[in-house]
């Protein structure tokens, strides 16, 4: 089995300064594609996210059901505009210099992200990413259902998602780095050999402290050969 060194990467606080898929409901919302009264439900279920307590298919169904029935190609150019309007302006300065430095390095890289898998596999066109994992959606003959997939990359589904891509082209993990924000990716973190927080939430960051793993900043230019 070939072996590859693999650069991955966390995708909303971590390289961007928003949460893709937060900004996408507010976006829906705006269009009119939202209930108001579901906004409400959509917070709480974000501040979830932050203490670890996300019911994950009670988000999806939320977030999903504004979409039910409507093409893959509308959504796409929806996305396409959101993510060059409203997402890349947030993309923190110092992120195409620490892809170039992977790149030098020899390394592959891979987003991957618990945001949906609509909103994340652009990322490829937009950044040299060799691969874009996001949530599977589901879709009925090139419509979305409003069903969440198998693949649920948020947690330890992160390690699973990582894990089948992997099976998927007959590799094997050698050196690897994982670049994230949240203390939720933390089984993935410790899985890799350079696990790398960035921009770390105070529950992460303990972590950090305690496990001795040095803290990233993609806001000013530093070193990244640590």
């Amino acid at each position: 089995m070939q072996q590859i060194d693999l650069a991955i990467f966390d995708l909303d606080h971590t390289l961007i300064s928003v949460d893709s898929s937060a900004l996408w409901f507010e976006h829906l919302l705006a269009l009119g594609w939202v209930p108001a009264e579901q906004q409400a439900e959509h917070q709480q279920l974000m501040q979830d996210y932050e203490h670890s307590s996300l019911d994950m298919q009670a988000y999806l169904r939320l977030s999903l059901a504004p979409l039910i029935g409507r093409t893959e190609q509308q959504v796409a150019l929806m996305v396409q505009e959101f993510l060059r309007q409203q997402v890349l302006p947030k993309l923190y300065p110092q992120v195409p210099e620490l892809l170039a430095w992977h790149r030098q390095q020899g390394h592959k890289l891979l987003l991957l992200s618990a945001s949906e898998d609509f909103l994340v596999e652009p990322w490829q066109q937009l950044l040299p990413f060799d691969a874009a994992i996001g949530v599977e959606t589901k879709r009925d003959q090139g419509r979305f259902t409003g069903e969440a997939g198998a693949r649920i990359s948020y947690g330890p589904g992160k390690i699973t998602a990582l894990e089948q891509w992997l099976a998927q082209r007959g590799l094997q993990l050698g050196a690897s780095y994982f670049y994230s924000d949240s203390h939720n990716d933390l089984p993935l973190l410790e899985r890799v050999t350079h696990p790398r927080p960035t921009h770390a939430n105070g529950q992460l960051r303990q972590q950090a402290a305690d496990k001795g793993w040095p803290l990233c900043q993609l806001q000013e230019r530093q070193s990244f050969a640590y």
